[in-house]
């Protein structure tokens, strides 16, 4: 269970099923999930939290997931928030390279915790280039089956 001191994880997921569900499956693992459900609300909860590890759906109601991943690498306060998308507009998982990362829906709680462990290792080893982040995000983009 999530304690005082355990690692936030902003979760931005329009299905309050999901979103549930995820919020679930983190707090059983230890982490202390936070959710929203547009990119708005995201960019608005990570000025006031700074939350290390964000999972972002990649379709959501005001803007693709693409687009605030985007938005998150281009403000220098946010560049070392590691990201995954979790999304059923990707086929298949994708490791996190430079603190960006994929899991495909439906999803295994032990791929959900094993991404957020690595993407908080990442962080914790002091993160990456910004541009390699972008390089990674743009890689990412390619394997959406809906354009951003």
């Amino acid at each position: 269970m999530a304690t005082a001191g355990s690692p936030s994880v902003l979760i931005v997921e329009d299905d309050d099923g999901v979103r549930g569900f995820l919020t679930f499956a983190l707090e059983r693992a230890g982490y202390a999930p936070v959710g929203v459900r547009t990119g708005e609300e995201a960019m608005a909860e990570l000025h006031r939290t700074a939350a290390p590890v964000i999972l972002i759906d990649g379709i959501l109601p005001d803007m693709h997931g693409v687009r605030l991943a985007r938005a998150i690498l281009e403000e220098p306060a946010l560049e070392r928030v590691a990201i995954s998308f979790v999304t059923g507009a990707i086929r298949d998982d994708r490791a996190a390279e430079a603190g960006l990362g994929a899991l495909s829906k439906p999803l295994r709680v032990r791929d959900l915790t094993d991404a957020v462990e690595t993407l908080l290792q990442w962080r914790d080893a002091g993160g990456s280039p910004v541009a390699d982040r972008i390089a990674a995000l743009a890689h990412l983009e390619h394997l959406f089956l809906v354009g951003a």
